[in-house]
């Protein structure tokens, strides 16, 4: 089963037992991005974008209205970062993470103030297993804030526990279960980790 882009997924390199039977890393938290004015095609692109996001999965041929948008019709600057967003999700959704990448930087290019921008291009490099980068893009995303923002410490957790800095997982765990109290999956991760933390000295004693 395939979960969806809301979280990013434990990976078959984590430590201790997965939340979830991932098939596979996956990426979290990837938000499309409403697109105010544009034809038909720049509101296709978007609506394919949000259904990605919520399935992990984009049909190849939704690609083309985004394309369309982009090449052929007058869209704001505003308009066309989201439509940058919107493809880079339907591509990331397809694990073209290469394409996806690209279009992340093209709306970082015209706007380095979107925080939600940098969560995706962060999943992108978690899903590469390039964990330092993944983690500069969570932060500069919490630096400049998003309206998920729990989603962006989450995130930058998982980073740090695949870096082995647990006391920094820990910390934004805890930050994440501030921000959002009734999500259940930082506060498995939380637990997981404490108790990870207990069993050390018994284990040390025992050799």
């Amino acid at each position: 089963m395939r979960l969806p882009l809301l979280y990013i997924l434990l990976s078959s390199m984590m430590l201790g037992p997965p939340v979830a039977a991932a098939e596979s890393d996956t990426a979290g938290g990837a938000q499309s991005m409403t697109v105010i004015g544009g034809d038909a095609s720049a509101r296709d692109c978007f609506n394919a974008a949000s259904i990605a996001a919520r399935r992990d999965y984009s049909d190849p041929k939704s690609v083309a209205s985004c394309t369309h948008a982009l090449e052929h019709s007058r869209l704001t600057d505003r308009d066309r970062i989201a439509t940058f967003v919107n493809r880079g999700i339907l591509y990331l959704a397809q694990r073209e993470l290469d394409r996806a990448a690209a279009d992340f930087d093209a709306a970082i290019g015209m706007n380095p103030a979107s925080g939600e921008v940098f969560v995706d291009r962060g999943n992108i490099a978690y899903m590469r297993r390039s964990y330092d980068a993944a983690i500069s893009d969570y932060t500069r995303a919490v630096e400049l804030g998003l309206e998920m923002d729990h989603i962006a410490y989450f995130n930058r957790a998982m980073a740090y526990e695949h870096l082995r800095n647990f006391d920094g997982a820990k910390a934004d765990y805890r930050r994440a279960l501030e921000l959002e109290p009734q999500w259940f999956m930082p506060r498995v991760r939380l637990d997981s980790l404490m108790q990870a933390s207990a069993a050390q000295p018994a284990a040390g004693a025992e050799r």
